[in-house]
């Protein structure tokens, strides 16, 4: 609580010294969201931590990728670890756990239970329109997995006038993309159509090319002034290479080689959405989504390579993870104007059919170079996994909300989820066919309270993660596991004037039935429901506006993650600091606009140090990062220059020790983006 008093007095310090007014052009805080409640509603109207990056934010970051995007979020660090592929931090340590939920216009792209670290690689990156984060648990109306935060991006939308342009972008470091957009209404809709294509090659980093084609296609359309809606399409093919992350000898020799020659990862995901709105009365909506999932990721990983006693023979698996998602999605809303409420009734229904193969292979290791340079199937059977699992899903979710008087607000929801897990082994070894079943009340209640220009939010929630798959089914015994739960208390406030817009939230995030590996007295080690962790932090934007042209902005976080009751391979680790946990990431940005056709900005991102293991005896330094954007803004065309890492830091993304009770360690590094020029242009072929 020490840390907590200290980091809200110099935040309220801050926001004191610079009140003087803030430009009515900024509106984050009265925009219209409409991840926090699945309608529409303003910002300030939602007791929960959420953060908007506008359609404009988005246009002028010209971003390559999601994290530039994201890590300009006060309390979100998305660490890059290669071509997109990707961690996330938000209210909890870097990590490539499944507590984050990532959403498409307001639905899962992905089934829970089969929580991929890399879902952003399945967004269409020119499709984006803007994105809402959710931070903190919100699994009383999305469901499991919504832990940390909520990731929704919003697709762009049908344009009211006929648009198309074209746009690409290159870097000294290899890396280039084009992107094209084409949209335009029609009597009854319209079409939106994007695609983008990205390719890199001889990178900084030896074997990491990868290449990305990307489509969207997205139709609406009004049967009547009560029945409208809209199909969407999105499409993504992925391919890279896997050279995976650095020793701490390469790392800090600078040697950028790699011992990987044939590791790679591709993804094939389709996913189609049907959604239909019929509005009853002036009172009374009812809104229906169907969607369709059809996900393949092949892979030979770099990160199952694994030692023999033979120092040139080692061995590693390919595999190939594939599933169909039927999903239905219904709710209704009420609008009650004699109360001041409104009430929403909905249920959600999952259904998807999952298959997993792997095979094990034979890896030769060429020490000479210090590669590995072929791989076989053994002649034996190489197959060392073949199962299905149908995972059914099935919600229902209630949602009450009640101007109290002009000032106050109350938002109450409750969700039921049940999960059921039909695992069919197709092996006559391996972990047993077994029927498991889940379900979980989720609450959450919370009160705002707004004036003119000031306001304020309390809420309290609870959030859970089922099982994952490959936590369940990867032992010789299934173990008896229970979904992991986690409570959060927070309380925010914000301000705006003319010249200053600021927001701070406050939380404690209490993290029980965490699972981790325990070691029976059999000596088999079976996941069990045995941790619990702490997460506390401080979380806070301000913006002021030092000239019509000329603004700042800082967002930040000061957290504190620990565990409180948790065993890593037989030690004690509890009251100890979580492991990849920096205590602060601040971004400040600078912006001048000198005319409407020139913008540059300047932004400067730190993050403190942080235990690169459990046992918190090693440090990584953390960093220190400036990027600069200028754009210029012609009649039918604007070009960018983008220069990131500008100082060219060398840093790591993401670095970890692995913790051995022999007291031998691993260390991983991932390699941070030298300094990187991008040359953009894009041209309106219709505006």
């Amino acid at each position: 609580m020490v840390f907590l008093r200290k980091n809200m007095l110099a935040i309220l310090v801050l926001a004191y010294s610079t009140v003087t007014g803030q430009d009515t052009s900024y509106t984050q805080l009265t925009t219209i969201v409409v991840s926090a409640n699945k309608l529409k509603e303003k910002r300030i109207e939602s007791p929960v931590a959420i953060s908007i990056l506008s359609p404009k934010t988005v246009d002028e970051a010209k971003a390559q990728r999601i994290d530039f995007l994201l890590n300009k979020v006060s309390g979100v660090y998305m660490p890059t670890i290669g071509n997109e592929q990707h961690m996330m931090s938000i209210r909890q340590p870097i990590s490539l756990k499944g507590l984050y939920l990532y959403l498409e216009d307001g639905m899962p792209i992905r089934t829970s239970g089969l929580f991929s670290s890399n879902a952003l690689i399945e967004m269409n990156s020119s499709n984006i329109h803007s994105i809402e984060i959710i931070k903190g648990p919100a699994s009383a109306l999305y469901g499991a997995e919504a832990i940390g935060g909520v990731v929704n991006i919003l697709t762009t939308p049908v344009p009211s006038k006929a648009d198309a342009f074209i746009s690409t972008q290159i870097t000294n470091t290899g890396f280039k993309k084009l992107d094209l957009s084409w949209g335009a209404p029609t009597k009854t809709g319209g079409w939106m159509i994007s695609a983008a294509f990205t390719d890199q090659k001889n990178g900084i980093t030896e074997y990491s090319d990868f290449n990305k084609k990307a489509l969207s296609v997205k139709r609406t359309f009004r049967v009547n002034e009560k029945l409208k809606g809209y199909q969407n399409l999105q499409y993504i093919n992925y391919y890279t290479q896997m050279t995976g992350s650095l020793d701490s000898i390469k790392f800090f020799q600078k040697n950028f080689g790699s011992q990987q020659s044939f590791t790679f990862r591709k993804i094939d995901a389709l996913r189609f959405r049907q959604n239909l709105d019929y509005n009853w009365n002036t009172h009374s909506n009812t809104t229906f989504n169907f969607m369709y999932r059809n996900n393949t990721m092949d892979q030979n990983p770099a990160y199952l390579i694994a030692s023999t006693a033979n120092a040139t023979k080692f061995k590693g698996q390919v595999n190939s993870n594939h599933f169909d998602a039927y999903v239905l999605d219904l709710q209704h809303i009420w609008s009650i104007p004699l109360l001041s409420s409104k009430i929403m009734l909905g249920g959600y229904w999952d259904i998807t059919n999952q298959n997993l193969i792997a095979n094990y292979i034979d890896i030769v290791k060429d020490t000479s170079i210090g590669k590995f340079t072929k791989y076989t199937y053994p002649i034996r059977d190489s197959l060392i996994t073949n199962y299905n699992t149908q995972i059914s899903n099935k919600a229902i979710y209630f949602n009450y909300i009640a101007n109290l008087n002009k000032a106050i607000r109350l938002n109450m929801t409750m969700r039921y989820d049940n999960f059921e897990y039909l695992f069919n082994n197709l092996l006559p070894i391996g972990t047993p066919s077994a029927n498991n079943n889940f379900t979980q009340f989720t609450p959450k209640l919370g009160l705002t309270y707004n004036q003119r220009k000031w306001g304020g939010y309390l809420n309290y929630s609870k959030g859970f993660v089922p099982p994952q798959i490959t936590e369940i089914y990867n032992a010789i015994r299934v173990p008896y596991l229970l979904p992991q739960n986690f409570s959060n208390i927070e309380i925010g406030s914000w301000y705006q004037s003319k010249k200053i817009s600021a927001e701070i939230s406050i939380y404690s995030l209490q993290g029980k039935n965490e699972i981790i590996s325990v070691r029976q007295t059999d000596g088999v080690n079976l996941n069990q429901n045995s941790g619990a962790t702490s997460h506390m932090g401080i979380e806070y934007q301000v913006r002021y506006q030092l000239a019509p042209s000329m603004d700042i902005s800082l967002n930040g976080t000061n957290t504190r993650h620990k565990y409180l009751n948790t065993s890593i391979k037989g030690v004690d680790v509890s009251g100890k600091q979580m492991n990849a946990a920096p205590n602060l990431f601040n971004n400040i940005s600078f912006n001048w606009k000198p005319t409407k056709l020139i913008r540059s900005s300047l932004e400067w991102i730190h993050q403190s140090a942080y235990y690169m293991d459990e046992t918190n005896t090693t440090r990584y330094p953390g960093f220190n990062l400036l990027n600069a954007r200028f754009g210029l803004q012609l009649k039918k065309s604007e070009i960018w220059l983008n220069v990131l890492n500008l100082t060219n830091t060398y840093y790591s993304t993401m670095a970890t020790k692995n913790f051995s009770v022999k007291g031998s360690s691993a260390y991983s590094y991932y390699l941070g983006e030298p300094r990187a020029i991008t040359i953009g242009w894009k041209w309106y072929i219709i505006k």
